[in-house]
């Protein structure tokens, strides 16, 4: 089993869990059915770790990270591996377009560098 954190910047935020709770507390349908679907996905990722892949997760190449993305459509939530047996979620954002948004992989990447300084 894998254990999965969320990050959360120097104040203790969590914009991922922020995200998740907004969704719990909607009413809406849309939300209702994203949350079950980002949620069999994260019990996907606890239960088969690297292991998951398309079409739920993707490994993105080519960044000075190993960086991945859960995929429930229309969301990306990107996350990485850390520690022996563990995920941290750093942020997520709504995929318009076919390409995936270079800004939005920087962010994932700032974040991840900054939750290496504050674990190590």
């Amino acid at each position: 089993m894998y254990k999965i954190d969320f990050y959360e910047d120097s104040n203790g935020l969590s914009e991922i869990h922020a995200f998740l709770k907004k969704l719990d507390h909607s009413h809406q349908k849309n939300d209702i059915a994203l949350l079950k679907k980002i949620t069999h996905q994260l019990n996907l990722l606890e239960i088969l770790g690297p292991q998951l892949n398309e079409p739920q997760a993707k490994f993105l190449k080519g960044y000075r990270y190993p960086l991945m993305e859960l995929r429930p459509i229309p969301e990306r939530i990107f996350y990485a591996a850390w520690d022996k047996n563990r995920f941290v979620l750093l942020s997520h954002y709504t995929k318009r377009s076919n390409k995936t948004a270079p800004q939005e992989i920087n962010k994932a990447i700032r974040l991840l560098e900054d939750w290496h300084n504050r674990k190590d």
